[in-house]
């Protein structure tokens, strides 16, 4: 994790209770081209972000909040549906720190901008869970503030972190590179109260997604294997 995220995240505080017991589904209010969002890096795409506004747009006044897919390096480049679902292949990138640090083909990026972006608090939601419906409750949570924008693997070590009174990790294991499944993001902003104001939310369907059936079964099988380890301590 490098200095500049580790001083981001640090320079914000968490607000609790906000997440809901509810899956997180696409939600924007345009779907398009970001002007001006780099989501600090180099050659990252900005025409199929999920885009929200908060107040108004013109002027550079109110808020904009972002979020996309893309592929990490060059690995293959993820489509979209132009309704908030990218899809991307299953699989382990092979550029550093990957694989010796297993990091996934593709990234999500998002983005806060805007005159008015000191005026709310902020969280970005993610998922490790490779099964549908995902509840909110059940993704990792990182506090943001102002201006913010950056390119994150859900493969980097400190998105499966814990600290308190800034960010949690998923409530479902660690996250694999490999399974096929659906992964959701949200970035939500809340007013002072932490009352929610507005969200851009977007998923990311990896492969195949196994049907429900079989979900389930793999379900018993982790239970099992979690049994087993456990009698084994």
């Amino acid at each position: 994790m490098n200095r500049t995220i580790i001083s981001s995240l640090l320079a914000t505080a968490l607000f609790a209770g906000n997440a809901l017991a509810a899956p997180i589904t696409q939600s924007f209010d345009t779907f398009g081209t970001l002007s001006g969002a780099t989501f600090s890096g180099s050659g990252i795409p900005n025409n199929a972000v999920a885009i929200t506004n908060i107040g108004s747009s013109a002027g550079g006044t109110g808020v904009t909040l972002g979020l996309t897919a893309h592929q990490r390096y060059f690995n293959p480049e993820l489509t979209n549906d132009g309704a908030g679902t990218f899809f991307a292949n299953p699989g382990v990138d092979t550029h550093a720190p990957s694989p010796a640090n297993p990091y996934a083909t593709w990234n999500f990026a998002f983005y806060i901008g805007g005159a008015d972006a000191d005026s709310y608090n902020y969280k970005l939601f993610y998922d490790f869970d490779f099964g549908l419906n995902t509840e909110e409750s059940e993704h990792g949570q990182i506090s943001l503030s102002g201006s913010f924008q950056d390119s994150w693997n859900l493969g980097m070590d400190f998105l499966d972190s814990d600290i308190p009174g800034l960010m949690s990790s998923p409530n479902f294991g660690a996250f694999n590179p490999g399974s096929p499944g659906e992964y959701s993001f949200a970035l939500v902003a809340y007013d002072t109260q932490g009352a929610e104001v507005d969200r851009s939310a977007i998923a990311v369907q990896v492969g195949q997604i196994p049907e429900p059936a079989t979900l389930a079964l793999l379900g018993l099988g982790l239970a099992g294997l979690i049994g087993v380890r456990r009698k084994a301590r």
